[in-house]
């Protein structure tokens, strides 16, 4: 009995399997064709151009190599271009960007003015500009200007120890490295826009009294550009109209030091700027005639010189020549 069962098993499979292929014709021609695949030469050329018959593509798009495979010379898989415009290979970078230096001088005059105090004045100051710009990038301006000597001339102020004259002179710099991108480009109308960070350092040299007070402040700056093109065309000779308008906000940092000490304190500062110039584009040169105001104002600060003020306001205007190239 043991026997016979492992029998009937092995009985019942062989009647369930196939027959051999070489009874069935079908499975011969089956075969056949397997075999000729397998032993056919292949060429990466042909298989490609089957791979894009099978796609719903028109292969008339296909480019034609201007320099055709030779006999026994095959092109290789990733040196054959696709079958659809824009794809593919690609280049690795886009097209440069322009770069652009200015340099740029300027008249106009600085003022000074703090609360509760004797030190509320104007007077002229000279101004020098520079700015590297990339387009729709990264860019940098900076700024640098001192006033003349005579500014809080015949106020006295305490130098620590005794009256003295305030006669003084007002230096500064600014920086505002940035990222420039346009938010609206309507035929000969643009907004170009400039955000980043600014850094602003001021400092009030009292000469005859020994005393010295600065400003630093840091924090983000935004700046609107809206350009209107006057004459020519975009990206050759033209002459624009170019506003500017911008604000920045942060922290400050207030020190001064006088005659047998020194003393310092933080507060916060804002500024609001506005502008407004002619640009023109000849070739690679480029030249800029305008105008700009800044006001800067720094917040509550009391120390032991100084005293106790609400509020200190520093502020410039000038009207600037800048000549820029183009790179």
């Amino acid at each position: 009995m043991r026997t016979s069962l492992p029998l009937t098993f092995l009985l019942l499979a062989a009647c369930a399997s196939p027959g051999k292929p070489g009874v069935d014709p079908e499975w011969n021609e089956v075969q056949r064709h397997r075999l000729e695949r397998l032993h056919q030469q292949r060429r990466v050329a042909d298989a490609v151009v089957a791979l894009l018959g099978r796609a719903p593509r028109d292969l008339s798009l296909v480019p034609q190599d201007p320099k055709p495979a030779t006999a026994g010379r095959e092109r290789h898989i990733d040196q054959i271009l696709p079958a659809v415009a824009g794809a593919g290979p690609r280049r690795f970078r886009t097209a440069r960007q322009p770069l652009t230096v200015q340099l740029g001088v300027g008249g106009g005059d600085v003022m000074v003015r703090s609360k509760n105090s004797l030190l509320d004045d104007r007077a002229g100051a000279a101004f020098v500009r520079a700015a590297v710009d990339t387009g729709h990038g990264v860019g940098v301006d900076a700024e640098l200007w001192s006033s003349d000597d005579d500014l809080f001339e015949g106020v006295r102020i305490n130098d620590g120890v005794a009256p003295r004259a305030a006669d003084a002179t007002l230096l500064g710099l600014d920086v505002f490295p940035h990222l420039r991108f346009d938010v609206a480009q309507r035929g000969a109308f643009s907004m170009p826009v400039r955000v980043g960070l600014f850094a602003n350092w001021q400092t009030l040299d009292h000469e005859t009294a020994l005393v010295e007070r600065e400003w630093l402040s840091l924090g983000p700056r935004l700046v609107l550009e809206p350009t209107l093109r006057v004459l020519g065309e975009a990206g050759g000779d033209r002459l624009d109209l170019v506003g500017r308008v911008g604000g920045d906000v942060g922290p400050a940092w207030f020190a001064e030091q006088y005659r047998g000490g020194d003393d310092y304190d933080v507060t916060s500062t804002w500024t609001g700027e506005l502008g407004a110039s002619l640009r023109g584009s000849l070739g690679r040169w480029q030249a800029e005639l305008g105008y700009g105001l800044q006001h800067r104002t720094f917040g509550a600060t009391d120390t032991d010189l100084f005293g106790e003020h609400s509020r200190t306001e520093l502020q410039r205007q000038r009207a600037f020549l800048g000549v820029g190239v183009q790179f």
